[in-house]
Protein backbone atom coordinates (compact mmCIF):
# COMPACT_ATOMS: atom_id res chain seq x y z
CA UNK A 1 0.00 0.00 0.00
CA UNK A 2 1.11 3.24 -0.74
CA UNK A 3 1.09 6.27 1.89
CA UNK A 4 -1.45 7.99 -0.34
CA UNK A 5 -3.95 4.97 -0.52
CA UNK A 6 -3.74 4.34 2.89
CA UNK A 7 -4.27 8.26 3.61
CA UNK A 8 -7.45 7.95 1.87
CA UNK A 9 -8.20 4.70 3.92
CA UNK A 10 -7.77 6.39 7.46
CA UNK A 11 -9.13 9.71 6.09
CA UNK A 12 -6.29 11.77 7.27
CA UNK A 13 -4.46 14.57 5.44
CA UNK A 14 -1.55 13.67 3.68
CA UNK A 15 1.42 15.49 4.12
CA UNK A 16 4.64 14.78 1.86
CA UNK A 17 5.03 11.98 -0.89
CA UNK A 18 1.74 10.02 -1.55
CA UNK A 19 3.74 6.96 -3.63
CA UNK A 20 5.78 6.07 -1.15
CA UNK A 21 5.34 2.43 -1.00
CA UNK A 22 5.20 0.76 2.39
CA UNK A 23 6.20 -2.91 3.20
CA UNK A 24 6.08 -3.09 6.47
CA UNK A 25 4.60 -1.31 10.20
CA UNK A 26 7.53 -0.42 12.43
CA UNK A 27 8.26 1.05 15.92
CA UNK A 28 8.77 4.42 15.93
CA UNK A 29 12.67 4.76 17.08
CA UNK A 30 13.40 2.44 14.02
CA UNK A 31 11.19 2.72 11.36
CA UNK A 32 12.90 2.96 7.97
CA UNK A 33 11.98 5.05 4.87
CA UNK A 34 9.50 1.97 3.55
CA UNK A 35 8.33 1.36 6.86
CA UNK A 36 5.09 2.90 8.53
CA UNK A 37 5.05 3.81 11.54
CA UNK A 38 2.98 6.26 14.38
CA UNK A 39 3.84 9.01 16.85
CA UNK A 40 1.40 9.99 19.23
CA UNK A 41 3.35 12.31 21.44
CA UNK A 42 3.34 16.35 20.55
CA UNK A 43 6.96 16.96 20.40
CA UNK A 44 7.27 18.35 16.67
CA UNK A 45 11.16 17.90 17.20
CA UNK A 46 11.12 14.20 18.26
CA UNK A 47 8.85 13.77 14.99
CA UNK A 48 10.88 15.87 12.37
CA UNK A 49 13.65 13.26 13.32
CA UNK A 50 12.17 10.37 12.52
CA UNK A 51 13.08 8.91 8.62
CA UNK A 52 10.52 6.28 7.88
CA UNK A 53 8.19 5.70 4.75
CA UNK A 54 5.22 6.89 6.52
CA UNK A 55 3.93 8.16 10.26
CA UNK A 56 0.93 8.39 11.15
CA UNK A 57 0.55 11.34 13.72
CA UNK A 58 -2.06 14.07 15.29
CA UNK A 59 1.03 16.63 14.19
CA UNK A 60 0.86 18.64 11.02
CA UNK A 61 4.83 19.74 11.12
CA UNK A 62 5.74 22.21 8.51
CA UNK A 63 9.08 20.31 8.25
CA UNK A 64 10.05 16.84 8.76
CA UNK A 65 12.67 14.11 7.72
CA UNK A 66 10.23 11.48 6.71
CA UNK A 67 9.19 10.85 3.46
CA UNK A 68 5.17 11.22 4.46
CA UNK A 69 2.98 12.41 6.92
CA UNK A 70 -0.50 11.08 7.70
CA UNK A 71 -1.97 14.00 10.29
CA UNK A 72 -5.51 12.90 12.48
CA UNK A 73 -7.32 13.19 15.26
CA UNK A 74 -7.20 9.21 16.49
CA UNK A 75 -3.13 8.16 16.27
CA UNK A 76 -3.98 4.92 18.13
CA UNK A 77 -7.35 3.93 16.67
CA UNK A 78 -5.55 4.88 12.96
CA UNK A 79 -2.28 2.69 13.90
CA UNK A 80 -4.54 -0.78 14.81
CA UNK A 81 -6.44 -0.10 11.26
CA UNK A 82 -3.46 0.60 9.35
CA UNK A 83 -1.64 -2.65 11.55
CA UNK A 84 -5.02 -4.63 9.82
CA UNK A 85 -3.72 -3.89 6.18
CA UNK A 86 -0.46 -5.49 6.67
CA UNK A 87 -0.32 -9.73 6.15
CA UNK A 88 -0.80 -11.46 9.40
CA UNK A 89 0.82 -14.08 10.63
CA UNK A 90 -0.99 -17.33 10.28
CA UNK A 91 -0.30 -20.94 12.51
CA UNK A 92 -0.31 -23.91 10.67
CA UNK A 93 -3.68 -25.71 10.87
CA UNK A 94 -3.31 -29.59 11.52
CA UNK A 95 -7.07 -31.21 12.22
CA UNK A 96 -5.53 -34.31 12.35
CA UNK A 97 -3.84 -33.90 15.71
CA UNK A 98 -7.08 -31.93 17.63
CA UNK A 99 -9.35 -34.07 19.58
CA UNK A 100 -12.82 -33.36 19.85
CA UNK A 101 -15.64 -35.03 21.63
CA UNK A 102 -18.19 -36.39 19.21
CA UNK A 103 -20.68 -34.46 21.82
CA UNK A 104 -19.16 -31.33 21.32
CA UNK A 105 -20.30 -28.74 18.39
CA UNK A 106 -18.31 -26.19 16.72
CA UNK A 107 -19.29 -23.78 14.17
CA UNK A 108 -17.28 -24.48 10.71
CA UNK A 109 -15.87 -21.15 10.47
CA UNK A 110 -14.10 -21.67 13.97
CA UNK A 111 -10.09 -22.46 13.46
CA UNK A 112 -8.79 -25.08 16.17
CA UNK A 113 -4.83 -25.19 16.39
CA UNK A 114 -2.97 -28.36 16.89
CA UNK A 115 -3.41 -30.08 19.93
CA UNK A 116 -5.92 -28.36 21.32
CA UNK A 117 -8.66 -30.81 23.39
CA UNK A 118 -12.44 -30.40 23.14
CA UNK A 119 -14.35 -31.97 25.62
CA UNK A 120 -18.08 -33.18 25.64
CA UNK A 121 -20.88 -31.28 25.03
CA UNK A 122 -18.62 -28.55 24.66
CA UNK A 123 -19.86 -25.29 22.22
CA UNK A 124 -17.93 -23.02 20.30
CA UNK A 125 -19.55 -20.20 18.37
CA UNK A 126 -18.32 -18.96 15.04
CA UNK A 127 -15.39 -17.36 14.38
CA UNK A 128 -13.72 -18.14 16.85
CA UNK A 129 -9.56 -19.28 16.90
CA UNK A 130 -8.16 -21.67 19.79
CA UNK A 131 -4.81 -21.34 19.74
CA UNK A 132 -2.24 -24.76 20.06
CA UNK A 133 -2.23 -27.17 23.34
CA UNK A 134 -5.65 -25.30 24.33
CA UNK A 135 -7.94 -27.83 26.45
CA UNK A 136 -11.52 -27.06 26.96
CA UNK A 137 -13.31 -29.06 29.64
CA UNK A 138 -16.69 -30.45 29.56
CA UNK A 139 -19.57 -27.95 28.85
CA UNK A 140 -17.82 -25.51 28.46
CA UNK A 141 -19.31 -22.72 26.40
CA UNK A 142 -17.81 -20.03 23.53
CA UNK A 143 -19.50 -17.18 22.14
CA UNK A 144 -18.74 -15.70 18.43
CA UNK A 145 -15.33 -14.45 17.90
CA UNK A 146 -13.24 -15.55 20.77
CA UNK A 147 -9.66 -15.88 21.05
CA UNK A 148 -7.90 -18.24 23.03
CA UNK A 149 -4.00 -18.33 23.39
CA UNK A 150 -1.90 -21.10 23.21
CA UNK A 151 -1.58 -23.54 26.46
CA UNK A 152 -4.87 -21.90 28.14
CA UNK A 153 -7.34 -24.32 30.26
CA UNK A 154 -10.98 -23.11 30.40
CA UNK A 155 -13.19 -25.33 32.18
CA UNK A 156 -10.91 -27.14 35.01
CA UNK A 157 -12.22 -27.77 38.33
CA UNK A 158 -11.51 -25.07 40.70
CA UNK A 159 -9.79 -25.43 44.32
CA UNK A 160 -12.42 -26.19 46.58
CA UNK A 161 -11.97 -28.40 49.76
CA UNK A 162 -13.58 -29.21 53.14
CA UNK A 163 -12.14 -30.38 56.01
CA UNK A 164 -12.55 -33.35 57.76
CA UNK A 165 -12.61 -34.53 61.13
CA UNK A 166 -9.44 -35.75 61.08
CA UNK A 167 -7.74 -32.98 59.78
CA UNK A 168 -7.42 -34.24 55.88
CA UNK A 169 -9.04 -32.00 52.98
CA UNK A 170 -11.71 -33.57 51.19
CA UNK A 171 -12.76 -32.40 47.08
CA UNK A 172 -15.82 -30.46 46.27
CA UNK A 173 -16.99 -31.94 43.12
CA UNK A 174 -17.15 -28.95 40.65
CA UNK A 175 -20.21 -29.85 38.56
CA UNK A 176 -21.18 -26.36 36.55
CA UNK A 177 -19.20 -24.81 33.60
CA UNK A 178 -17.72 -21.62 32.08
CA UNK A 179 -19.10 -19.32 29.63
CA UNK A 180 -17.45 -16.59 27.73
CA UNK A 181 -19.44 -14.30 25.74
CA UNK A 182 -18.65 -13.09 22.43
CA UNK A 183 -15.73 -11.33 21.43
CA UNK A 184 -13.58 -12.02 24.54
CA UNK A 185 -9.95 -12.28 23.79
CA UNK A 186 -8.09 -14.53 26.09
CA UNK A 187 -3.96 -14.50 25.64
CA UNK A 188 -1.45 -17.29 26.62
CA UNK A 189 -1.62 -19.78 29.98
CA UNK A 190 -4.82 -18.33 31.23
CA UNK A 191 -6.85 -20.72 33.57
CA UNK A 192 -10.59 -20.65 34.21
CA UNK A 193 -12.34 -22.96 36.34
CA UNK A 194 -15.53 -23.72 36.09
CA UNK A 195 -18.28 -22.87 39.03
CA UNK A 196 -18.89 -25.68 41.80
CA UNK A 197 -22.66 -25.35 40.54
CA UNK A 198 -23.91 -22.51 37.96
CA UNK A 199 -21.58 -20.63 36.32
CA UNK A 200 -18.22 -18.80 35.55
CA UNK A 201 -18.77 -16.47 32.94
CA UNK A 202 -16.37 -14.08 31.40
CA UNK A 203 -18.51 -10.61 29.62
CA UNK A 204 -18.69 -9.92 26.09
CA UNK A 205 -15.50 -7.77 24.96
CA UNK A 206 -13.33 -8.32 27.82
CA UNK A 207 -9.69 -9.01 27.41
CA UNK A 208 -7.66 -11.46 29.35
CA UNK A 209 -3.97 -10.76 29.70
CA UNK A 210 -0.95 -13.95 30.03
CA UNK A 211 -0.99 -16.08 33.32
CA UNK A 212 -4.63 -15.22 34.63
CA UNK A 213 -6.28 -17.36 37.15
CA UNK A 214 -10.01 -17.12 37.47
CA UNK A 215 -11.31 -19.41 39.87
CA UNK A 216 -14.89 -21.20 40.14
CA UNK A 217 -17.97 -18.98 40.11
CA UNK A 218 -16.30 -15.93 38.97
CA UNK A 219 -18.19 -13.42 36.79
CA UNK A 220 -16.94 -11.15 35.10
CA UNK A 221 -18.87 -8.18 33.16
CA UNK A 222 -18.49 -6.80 29.56
CA UNK A 223 -15.38 -4.49 28.52
CA UNK A 224 -13.24 -5.36 31.63
CA UNK A 225 -9.57 -5.29 31.22
CA UNK A 226 -7.15 -8.21 33.11
CA UNK A 227 -3.69 -7.68 32.61
CA UNK A 228 -0.63 -10.27 33.29
CA UNK A 229 -0.38 -12.50 36.44
CA UNK A 230 -3.63 -11.23 38.22
CA UNK A 231 -5.74 -14.11 40.49
CA UNK A 232 -9.34 -13.75 41.10
CA UNK A 233 -10.27 -15.88 44.01
CA UNK A 234 -14.00 -17.68 43.90
CA UNK A 235 -17.71 -16.03 43.52
CA UNK A 236 -15.94 -12.65 43.37
CA UNK A 237 -17.76 -10.02 40.65
CA UNK A 238 -16.29 -7.37 38.47
CA UNK A 239 -19.03 -5.27 37.22
CA UNK A 240 -18.87 -3.67 33.68
CA UNK A 241 -15.42 -1.96 32.48
CA UNK A 242 -13.48 -2.91 35.41
CA UNK A 243 -9.17 -2.68 34.89
CA UNK A 244 -6.91 -4.87 36.91
CA UNK A 245 -3.24 -3.69 36.23
CA UNK A 246 -0.35 -6.28 36.60
CA UNK A 247 -0.40 -8.87 39.54
CA UNK A 248 -3.76 -7.68 41.30
CA UNK A 249 -5.09 -10.27 43.42
CA UNK A 250 -9.13 -10.15 44.09
CA UNK A 251 -10.07 -11.87 47.53
CA UNK A 252 -13.22 -14.39 47.09
CA UNK A 253 -16.91 -12.99 47.50
CA UNK A 254 -16.19 -9.46 46.80
CA UNK A 255 -17.41 -7.09 44.34
CA UNK A 256 -15.47 -4.23 41.94
CA UNK A 257 -18.09 -1.48 40.72
CA UNK A 258 -18.30 -0.65 37.37
CA UNK A 259 -15.34 1.24 35.55
CA UNK A 260 -13.08 1.12 38.81
CA UNK A 261 -9.58 0.64 38.00
CA UNK A 262 -7.33 -1.35 40.55
CA UNK A 263 -3.43 -0.61 40.09
CA UNK A 264 -0.39 -3.12 39.89
CA UNK A 265 0.19 -5.40 42.68
CA UNK A 266 -2.93 -3.96 44.97
CA UNK A 267 -4.72 -7.01 46.63
CA UNK A 268 -8.30 -6.50 46.67
CA UNK A 269 -9.80 -8.14 50.55
CA UNK A 270 -13.61 -5.74 50.41
CA UNK A 271 -15.78 -4.37 47.98
CA UNK A 272 -14.99 -1.60 45.58
CA UNK A 273 -17.21 1.57 44.55
CA UNK A 274 -17.75 1.80 41.17
CA UNK A 275 -15.13 4.28 39.50
CA UNK A 276 -12.60 4.25 42.16
CA UNK A 277 -8.89 3.89 41.47
CA UNK A 278 -7.28 1.85 44.27
CA UNK A 279 -3.74 0.87 44.97
CA UNK A 280 -1.89 -1.04 47.54
CA UNK A 281 -2.25 -4.18 49.83
CA UNK A 282 -5.14 -3.71 50.98
CA UNK A 283 -6.26 -1.71 48.15
CA UNK A 284 -7.57 1.48 49.18
CA UNK A 285 -8.40 4.81 47.50
CA UNK A 286 -5.06 5.55 45.20
CA UNK A 287 -4.66 8.91 46.51
CA UNK A 288 -4.66 7.58 50.31
CA UNK A 289 -2.08 4.86 49.54
CA UNK A 290 0.27 7.70 47.90
CA UNK A 291 -0.28 9.53 50.90
CA UNK A 292 0.71 6.81 53.38
CA UNK A 293 3.79 5.68 51.22
CA UNK A 294 5.00 9.60 51.51
CA UNK A 295 4.72 9.53 55.20
CA UNK A 296 6.28 5.60 55.33
CA UNK A 297 9.17 7.23 53.81
CA UNK A 298 9.51 10.68 54.96
CA UNK A 299 9.93 9.04 58.68
CA UNK A 300 11.92 6.15 57.57
CA UNK A 301 15.46 6.82 58.91
CA UNK A 302 18.14 8.44 57.05
CA UNK A 303 20.93 6.29 57.57
CA UNK A 304 21.68 2.94 59.36
CA UNK A 305 21.38 2.86 63.41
Amino acid sequence: MTAGELARLLVGELLGDGGVELVRPAAFEEASPDELTFYDGDDAAELSASHAGCVITRLRPERFSARSIISLHEVRQSWVKALETFPQASEEQSPNIVYVSDSALIDPSSVLLPFAYVGPGVRIGPDCLIGPNVTIHALSQIGARVKIGAGSVIGSEGFGYVKNPDGSYKHVPHLGRVVIEEDVEIAAGVCIDRGTVGQTRIGQGTKIDNLVHIAHNVRIGKNCLITGQCGIAGSSVLEDNVTLAGQVGVKDHVRIGEGAVVLAKSAVFKDIEAGAVVSGIPARPHRLSLRAQARLFRDEPTKDT
